[in-house]
């Protein structure tokens, strides 16, 4: 005898196939970056100066080696969409980084600012880091903060297969010092933080697991 149909529920928490989780992940990389990209560029081409730091916030240290965690968070966007293990919990990572990419750019489209921490490149084996980034980011699209929007919208994904505490909380200490990264490392203020952070958790709360209709 052949295999009785699926029923719906379980289609969605079968893990998808591979290729289906790596064309998703593709998915989200590009429209979270040609979105992105294409905000910062409008804002450059304005000439948008207006800037929110607070008083004395520029007078913060600068790290350099947060630019490593800072930048792992972007990598683990994608990695995201890989580790998902039911289709259900694929189609949640996908809708919530839509919203959260489409939400934050039209607030960026509307409320644009530029970040006034000077765009420092050191002299160390992190330099290379900071090329890239400055290569492939310019100073706007400042509040919220999109890279804390991505670091509260994956988390669910990564915890969910860390069950044991040593490797919950090296990945919880990446995001801290990664989010921490999006100020000591000059490319946002700390009200683009806590905007972020406002959006990342409004946008997980708002979009919930549902299954196939």
């Amino acid at each position: 005898m052949g295999a009785l149909p699926r029923t719906e529920g379980e289609v969605s928490a079968a893990v998808p196939a591979f290729r289906t989780r790596l064309r998703w992940a593709i998915a989200i990389t590009l429209y979270a970056a040609l979105t992105y990209g294409a905000t910062n560029a409008l804002a450059h081409a304005r000439g948008v100066t207006r800037c929110i730091a607070l008083p004395g916030e520029l007078d913060l240290p600068f790290v350099a080696w947060l630019v490593v965690p800072y930048l792992c968070i972007d990598v683990l966007v994608p990695l995201s969409a890989i580790f998902t293990r039911s289709h259900t919990e694929l189609r949640t990572l996908a809708r919530r980084m839509f919203w959260a990419f489409t939400i934050g750019n039209l607030i960026f489209l509307v409320l644009p600012f530029r970040c006034n921490f000077p765009r420092t490149i050191p002299d160390d084996w992190t330099a290379p880091f900071f090329r890239l980034l400055h290569f492939t980011d310019l100073p706007y699209n400042q509040a919220p903060s999109l890279h804390i929007v991505e670091a509260i919208v994956i988390a669910p994904v990564f915890l969910a297969r860390l069950p044991r505490p040593a490797p919950r909380a090296a990945f919880l200490a990446l995001l801290v010092l990664g989010s921490a990264g999006t100020v000591l490392t000059y490319q946002h203020h700390l009200l683009d933080v806590v905007t972020g952070a406002i959006l990342g958790f409004a946008v997980v709360a708002a979009v919930r697991p549902r299954a196939a209709q």
